[in-house]
């Protein structure tokens, strides 16, 4: 095939060996590869190039769609045998950047479904049946593009908390035979000082995965909160008064400050919380049990 038809694909480390027009629908274009790196035939456990050829495979990873008509991209592979004696493993798969072992679809692909969730705040539903891919598929192409772009929260002197709920609550049957009712809500941590907003987001709403959260912080982060608004939560109110987050430098014991948001606090005016919702401040230098007016 031309080499043109390969820089045409765009999918790097294969070349087009042939094009056909067929599949299910009678209008799918079938664009068989074969492999062009020379990478793909390096045992993955030793390292050492295999020239030995145990069997040949064919997938079909699903890529990104070109023009109105489907695509399907046929990759005709080789299975090595390791040639290393002193390697555990037997026989390996090729595989290339654009599709590692054990993936159905390619890199650019679970790109494209990440970005188009993320930036275009398009539902996962949606975006997965546009690309014809599983609603997990989908969903775990975003959670990876989420990833690479997000960063640790930068410290704040006031941390909210709060949680969400995600939908109504069901019972499911436990692996005792057991009825369990399941509550959807999560917690999640804003930043009340500055303009970072939500700096983190865990499932449930227990005293435990706030002192998880809080854990898993750097030592600057924890070192900066001054002041923790909470709604009237038990939880919550149980976690942060423990002030005591295990192997993590965070050992002062916070008071409680009674408080409402749009209360002054050392000169701070918290007014990213509605003032209809009461607030607990929790502040690890003074006591104030009456609620400002």
């Amino acid at each position: 095939m031309d080499h043109g038809t390969s820089l045409l694909l765009g999918l790097e480390g294969v070349e087009v060996v042939g094009v056909s027009v067929g599949g299910p629908d009678g209008r799918t274009r079938v664009v068989d590869v074969g492999t062009c790196d020379p990478a793909a035939s390096c045992c993955p456990g030793c390292g050492v190039r295999s020239t030995s050829v145990k069997e040949r495979v064919v997938c079909t990873p699903r890529d990104i769609g070109y023009g109105d008509a489907p695509i399907m991209v046929r990759w005709n592979k080789i299975r090595w045998r390791c040639v290393n004696s002193e390697c555990a493993r037997g026989s390996f798969t090729e595989a290339i950047g654009q599709v590692p072992r054990r993936r159905r679809t390619t890199t650019r692909l679970r790109e494209t479904i990440g970005r188009a969730i993320g930036d275009a705040a398009r539902s996962v539903a949606e975006v997965a049946a546009g690309h014809g891919v599983s609603w997990h598929t989908a969903h775990g192409a975003f959670v990876d593009i989420a990833a690479t772009a997000l960063t640790d929260p930068a410290p704040t002197s006031v941390l909210g908390i709060d949680e969400t709920r995600r939908g109504k609550p069901r019972w499911v049957r436990g692996g005792d035979g057991r009825w369990v009712r399941i509550d959807p809500w999560d917690t999640g941590f804003v930043d009340l000082a500055g303009d970072q907003g939500l700096l983190g987001q865990v499932t449930g709403r227990t005293s435990a995965v706030v002192i998880d959260w809080l854990a898993a912080q750097p030592a600057p982060f924890r070192d900066a909160i001054e002041y923790v608004a909470i709604d009237p939560a038990a939880s919550y109110a149980a976690a942060v008064a423990v002030g005591q987050v295990p192997d993590s430098g965070v050992t002062g014991l916070w008071s409680f400050v009674g408080g409402q948001a749009g209360s002054s606090i050392n000169g701070s005016v918290l007014t990213s919380v509605c003032e209809s919702v009461s607030v607990v401040m929790v502040s690890r230098h003074r006591l104030r049990t009456s609620r400002p007016r």
